[in-house]
């Protein structure tokens, strides 16, 4: 895993600097400048930017092309809400036409959401989410259709005034997830940039990518014991949240699935469209995994 990651971060810092007119070494230099000692690349790199870390591993320095900048006050909000899980950004300046920013290296609370943070109205959120998930229920293939249809029905619920909206990390992969060497404990989440705004519950999907892998072969496979691990999981959770009722907990579900459909039950076209995938398409078999498959085997639906 460790080499594969290696060489992907080589070819994405080969793509980045492609596109930029700055170099790496022009990067590396105004990041020394900024920190007041050497730096070295992370181990783990994005496709819009680049990213060092000082020495003494206490600073990190990303570079980010402009199309890619960060809203630094939306990311204000971001770090009120998940106080100690979020690095801490800030906008030192630019290099030619890259943005530069620093953060700390990382190492939430129920309904923690700042009254400052811009939120859509939940109207506009129903009338989004109503009409793609009823594409999907159109379009994805038919054994998918009754958990839509489900879906659906609770929209309202899910969108009712006395059910947090929170910012929803949309991309949970393993790579963003940091934990400490020694202990294992949670350390914190990074790349908020694509961060939405919507219901609590939204990004919990991700608790699925670490108990599982991708394979080429085989497709989505769970690790073992990885129904132990999920049980595990929503009993910390519930018990950290305290009183949490059967509706609450319906709520939560309902949110977590309507995250993963959204996030996983679309392809873009040859015309780049968004449409619902097509049978095939490794989003779709990672969702028919992760939703009809493990209910299956769990009995859960």
């Amino acid at each position: 895993m460790e080499a594969n990651l290696a060489e992907l971060a080589k070819f994405q810092i080969s793509k980045f600097f492609k596109k930029t007119p700055a170099t790496q070494q022009q990067c590396n230099l105004e990041a020394e400048k900024i920190t007041g000692m050497s730096v070295h690349t992370t181990s783990l790199q994005g496709g819009d930017s680049y990213t060092v870390v000082s020495r003494d591993e206490t600073c990190v320095v990303q570079f980010r092309a402009g199309y890619a900048a960060l809203d630094i006050a939306f990311l204000g909000c971001i770090e009120e809400a998940y106080d100690g899980f979020t690095p801490r950004h800030k906008f030192v300046g630019k290099l030619g036409e890259l943005h530069v920013y620093t953060m700390g290296n990382i190492g939430g609370a129920w309904n923690k959401s700042p009254k400052r943070m811009p939120c859509p109205s939940r109207d506009s959120l129903l009338s989004e989410y109503l009409s793609e998930l009823t594409q999907l229920r159109t379009g994805l293939p038919e054994r998918f259709r009754p958990t839509l249809k489900y879906l659906i029905s609770m929209l309202p619920s899910l969108l009712a005034a006395n059910w947090p909206l929170v910012p929803n990390h949309t991309d949970l992969l393993e790579n963003n997830i940091h934990v400490s060497k020694e202990t294992g404990h949670l350390m914190g989440i990074c790349d908020w940039k694509d961060t939405t705004i919507g219901p609590f519950g939204m990004s919990l999907g991700g608790l699925e990518t670490m108990l599982g892998k991708r394979t080429m072969s085989r497709g989505w496979c769970y690790h073992p014991k990885q129904q132990e691990l999920r049980d595990m999981f929503w009993e910390t959770l519930y018990q950290t949240m305290g009183g949490v009722s059967e509706e609450q907990k319906t709520l939560i579900d309902v949110a977590r699935l309507v995250g993963f459909f959204l996030d996983n039950g679309f392809e873009w076209n040859l015309d780049e469209v968004k449409v619902p995938a097509s049978e095939g398409n490794d989003d779709l078999c990672y969702l028919e995994a992760v939703t009809l498959t493990l209910w299956a085997q769990t009995d859960k639906r």
